[in-house]
């Protein structure tokens, strides 16, 4: 196994994973503790995947995976959900933006993912759609589907071009 090229990895990727992740379950304690397991699970794997073109995606498509799951069983208060907080970790240029961050915390667990990998990671379709696990014309699909819902909640127009 090669240590070395694990730990780039991890070193590489472990923060961008968690904040997408936190994206995805809104609480980032949650979201370290996925993108742990996820990590954990590329460790045991490492000797079949570090032999993929692109390991980083493995790591996070299992990370999201484990993260939408999270969602669907429901792990969340009530009261919690019903306030859409967005997560308090937000930085950089979109911090001045909490409706647009709470609006996307009530989207669906895909729909979210694929928002956050497509706008706030400016990641290319294909790769998201790899990444969450569907073709990329769903993915598109699924994109176009979170920006009307995003429009209702955020009482803003939607054009019919995603991109």
């Amino acid at each position: 196994m090669d240590d070395e090229a694990f730990d780039a990895l991890f070193a590489a990727h472990f923060p961008t994973v968690v904040r997408t992740v936190t994206y995805v379950v809104s609480d980032r304690a949650i979201a370290e503790e996925i993108t742990q397991d996820a990590f954990v699970k590329l460790l045991r794997h490492w000797s079949k995947v570090s032999a993929y073109e692109r390991p980083d995606l493995w790591v996070r498509r299992v990370a999201l995976r484990d993260a939408q799951r999270e969602r669907r069983r429901g792990w969340r208060r009530p009261e919690i959900e019903a306030s859409a907080a967005p997560p308090a970790m937000v930085a950089g240029p979109e911090a001045g933006r909490s409706d647009v961050l709470a609006a996307v915390s009530t989207l669906a667990p895909k729909q979210r993912a694929i928002v956050v990998l497509f706008y706030f990671e400016d990641r290319p379709m294909d790769e998201i759609a790899e990444i969450v696990g569907c073709s990329t014309s769903t993915a598109w699909s699924q994109l176009h589907n979170a920006r009307k819902r995003l429009a209702l909640t955020l009482a803003e127009e939607v054009a019919d071009d995603v991109r």
